[in-house]
């Protein structure tokens, strides 16, 4: 018997190595497209904050609901720093783009607001003819 036996698996928690973390931007790219696929015509911007995108990513990798912080705070803790660090490399580009195979995408960036580190920018789907309204920063 060892001394592990005892404690469920669920208890260890998963860790965080930087190829992983290098992975958040792929999430982020995959909430915004969805997000500007169902993007209504009244609406204009897309809301997402940083920690919405944490909870997303460890749920996406690992399964674990963010109602299970506390369990693994040190896992939502690392995540969180690394989206809130996304988040102000894009506010401070203000922009995203990234180009696929098939097209080019290209949102403008504005913060909404920030709540106790919780980082929450606005995204502005923009066509390739108004690209150029976007200053750079």
């Amino acid at each position: 018997m060892h001394a592990f036996d005892d404690i469920p698996p669920r208890l260890f928690e998963p860790h965080v190595t930087p190829s992983i973390l290098a992975t958040v931007p792929d999430c982020f790219r995959n909430i915004l497209l969805d997000s500007a696929s169902k993007l209504k015509k009244k609406q204009n911007s897309i809301l997402i904050s940083s920690n919405s995108l944490a909870n997303r990513f460890i749920l996406e990798r690992w399964g674990i609901r963010p109602s299970q912080r506390k369990r693994y705070r040190n896992l939502f803790t690392n995540v969180r720093k690394r989206c809130r660090a996304i988040f102000q490399h894009y506010l401070m580009r203000g922009r995203v783009e990234w180009e696929t195979m098939k097209s080019r995408h290209v949102f403008g960036v504005f913060k909404f607001d920030e709540i106790r580190g919780n980082l929450i920018l606005g995204f502005v789907l923009m066509s390739p003819e108004a690209q150029w309204k976007l200053r750079s920063r």
